[in-house]
């Protein structure tokens, strides 16, 4: 009780503590001056003095002990209820004041030792009261009371109360009373001015770190980490709104549960050695854990511990961490655009080959095939260019699914860019199983697309390596299934090709071709021959297919299967397909203004051509520029370059036809027309290929395929034409199904322009 009574720890800033405290200073004041009396009236006793004092003044100084008593009690106890009252505080020094004046008064007024009080009550008005003035002003009032206390005395207007060793003179002289004032005075006003500056020093120290504090938990309050605070066992004592947030408890919810309840079991002893790192004092290192909240979800944060000590021993600990989920996404999305495609969402190069390195690794270990098929769409640019990009992303979104749909989980289908996809076959059984697969691709991308509203048609080259027995080398394994691939398009596309050696002097010729291909039309290296087109009834020539040569100065005649997809590939086809119609328009009215019977002069067109915007008037320019009317001029396109994109090849040849040109189908039974698609197109010819054409005489099935397409031809009013033809057996079979045109080397190789001359003047029955 005593120890409470007199524990003088208390806050300058909180105003109840304040007043406490200066109860407590009286209670304590009190009990010392009634010591004081005690041992005073003994020692008087003792040495024989009297106190002459009268009943009256005994009546006051106990009332005023009784009221100092009553008033200190209600300060101390019942400060809450009078707290409301205006000047409260202020009504205290007052009180005190006047209770020292009578405490001065009865120990002998100008001679007594307790003047000293004084002091106390002003520097208790600097404890309680903030503002200075008012301060200085009950100082001033102290040593007013006093000074009225002394002048009273000396004017004799109250009576003198002499005590033993105390010269009664003392109260009649005017200059010591004068000095003793002005010293009591002079020492109140030191100690207003130094309590004030004392307190306001205090204050707003206390202030400071109030406002310190204040922000330190406004920080925590608005962190958006996770922060908590703990005792050395690991009870909660505080928690910051964003770990309530993060795991979904109050801190009112967490009586009774520790940090190890909300730390994922599989993170609990990293963090525990870290807590009790921590507690040791040692420096604590930053971990990565999950925290599970109460709805089961796990929080993953990044964080670390720190305990504070007092004496030696820990007394609480705290920890922060932050969340990391978002981060640990981002980073995971990273990581995952990385190494896969952005556009299909395909491992990338990298990652293919990290995943060919394993399985070539696990294949060796037990002695497995391993296949490498390389996948390149076939004038795929011809997409992008006349329908844009976007249509071209959606078609290798589609792609993609295909490829995916034709392999097993444990193969892999990677896009290495652009249009080039390369799929890790796993563990086949034999060559054949790989093949199978190949074909089925084949069969699946070949199928049509509908896209955006556009129905396309998309075939693919496909080259083949397998490990061991091509190489072992993970980037050659790479390199020979794309040294296929480039075989596969050499061999007119849409197929499948293994890897042999023979085809590394190829593709070593193919580069040697593709420098060479940039110079050649420059150095004026091509040059064209011409076929005959006859009709059948009367064999005579309808028209002139005009065909290219490359004639290289050091490999000599390369024929056009080598080096019309490296044209096409590399661009080069766009500029040297105009050379060929304008020479060949130049040609033909050559011949016309020799006299000759006009004839048309057919052009092969490239699906890369066709893609330009400005075909249509690059073709009526060349028209222009040499002379020739539209309608001695064919061109031929391949069925399968129609009909990769219908809808355009509609508008391109209405504009065609529009200008009197005669357009062919070439190639035609090798694609995909329908005769929806055939009753929309502006074409005059149906070339039936000369793969249907080579056997036609001898296998029923290419005869009844080159049957079909000419009865189709004559319901469609379209003339038919059959490329190719070189045998009396395959003559006599067209004459027999009423083919309208035939061409081919059993009337007429490809010849030079002077000799179509030859051959057109001597009338020549062919």
């Amino acid at each position: 009780m005593l120890s409470q009574l007199f524990n003088f720890t208390s806050s300058f800033a909180d105003v109840r503590d304040r007043t406490t405290l200066i109860a407590k200073a009286r209670w304590l004041l009190l009990i010392l001056a009634s010591l004081y009396a005690a041992c005073a009236a003994l020692f008087c006793l003792i040495s024989e003095q009297n106190i002459p004092t009268t009943p009256k003044q005994l009546t006051i100084i106990g009332l005023s002990v009784i009221t100092i008593l009553s008033y200190n009690i209600i300060y101390h106890f019942y400060y809450e209820t009078i707290l409301r009252l205006k000047y409260v505080d202020h009504f205290q020094i007052l009180l005190d004041l006047l209770f020292v004046t009578i405490l001065v008064y009865c120990s002998s007024s100008s001679a007594s030792w307790l003047w000293a009080l004084y002091l106390l009550v002003t520097l208790e008005a600097s404890i309680l009261l903030q503002n200075r003035n008012e301060i200085w002003l009950l100082g001033t009032l102290g040593g007013l009371m006093f000074g009225g206390l002394l002048l009273l005395g000396y004017l004799n207007i109250i009576p003198h109360i002499n005590l033993p060793f105390v010269d009664p003179e003392l109260h009649y002289k005017p200059l010591y009373l004068l000095l003793k004032w002005l010293w009591v005075c002079l020492l109140n006003a030191i100690v207003a001015i130094a309590g004030a500056a004392l307190m306001a020093a205090i204050r707003q120290e206390r202030k400071a770190v109030k406002k310190s504090e204040a922000e330190k938990v406004a920080f925590m309050e608005s962190a958006h980490d996770l922060i908590f605070h703990c005792t050395p066992d690991g009870k909660f004592l505080y928690v910051n709104p964003a770990w309530q947030n993060a795991l979904g408890y109050g801190l009112d919810e967490l009586s009774g549960k520790t940090v190890l309840d909300f730390i994922e079991e599989e993170s609990k002893n990293r963090c525990m050695d870290e807590f009790h790192r921590a507690l040791r004092g040692d420096k604590a290192s930053t971990l990565e854990g999950h925290l599970v909240s109460r709805y089961g979800t796990h929080v993953m944060v990044e964080g670390s511990f720190s305990c504070t000590f007092k004496n030696g021993r820990p007394e609480s600990m705290w920890g922060i961490c932050r969340d990391i989920t978002a981060r640990k996404e981002a980073q995971e999305q990273l990581h995952h655009m990385a190494h896969h495609d952005m556009l299909t969402d395909l491992p990338n190069r990298f990652t293919f080959t990290d995943r060919l390195i394993q399985a070539k690794a696990l294949a060796k270990r037990e002695k497995r095939l391993l296949a490498l098929l390389f996948l390149d769409l076939d004038r795929f640019k011809m997409v992008n260019d006349t329908l844009g990009h976007a249509v071209g992303d959606m078609m290798l979104q589609e792609v993609t699914n295909r490829l995916q749909s034709c392999v097993r989980e444990v193969d892999t289908v990677s896009r290495f860019g652009g249009d080039e996809f390369v799929i890790l076959l796993v563990n086949p059984e034999t060559i054949a199983d790989i093949e199978r697969l190949a074909q089925q691709i084949l069969k699946k991308l070949g199928q049509p697309m509908v896209i955006d509203g556009n129905e396309l048609f998309i075939t693919t080259s496909i080259g083949i390596s397998i490990f061991p027995n091509d190489d072992t080398n993970t980037n050659d394994l790479i390199k020979k299934a794309d040294i296929a691939m480039y075989q596969a398009k050499a061999n007119g596309r849409n197929n499948c090709q293994f890897y042999c050696p023979d085809m590394d002097m190829h593709a070593q010729r193919r580069l040697i071709l593709e420098t060479s291909l940039r110079k050649a039309l420059d150095n004026e290296e091509f040059y064209i021959l011409y076929q005959p087109k006859v009709d059948l009834q009367d064999n005579h020539v309808t028209a002139l297919e005009a065909l290219l040569r490359w004639q290289h100065p050091t490999l000599g005649l390369i024929p056009p299967n080598d080096f019309i997809s490296l044209a096409e590939e590399s661009g080069i086809i766009v500029p040297l397909g105009e050379w060929v119609l304008r020479e060949a328009c130049t040609q033909a009215l050559g011949w016309q203004r020799e006299g000759l019977p006009a004839v048309r002069v057919a052009v092969n067109l490239s699906g890369f051509q066709l893609e330009r915007k400005d075909f249509v008037e690059r073709v009526k320019g060349i028209l222009e520029e040499t002379g020739l009317d539209g309608k001695y001029l064919e061109v031929e396109i391949t069925e399968t370059v129609i009909m990769q994109n219908p809808e355009f090849a509609v508008n391109i040849l209405n504009q065609l036809r529009d200008m009197g040109i005669h357009i062919s189908i070439d190639d035609f039974g090798t694609g995909y027309s329908s005769l929806a698609h055939l009753k929309r197109f502006s074409v005059n010819t149906l070339k039936i290929d000369k793969s249907f054409v080579n056997d036609v005489d001898l296998n029923d099935t290419d005869a009844a395929i080159a049957t079909t397409i000419i009865a189709m031809g004559k319901i469609l009013n379209l003339s038919v034409i059959a490329e190719g033809v070189e045998t009396e057996g395959q003559l006599d079979f067209l004459k027999k199904v009423n083919c309208n045109e035939m061409q081919g080397y059993l009337f007429s190789e490809p010849l030079p322009a002077d000799k179509i001359l030859e051959l057109l003047l001597s009338n020549k029955q062919l």
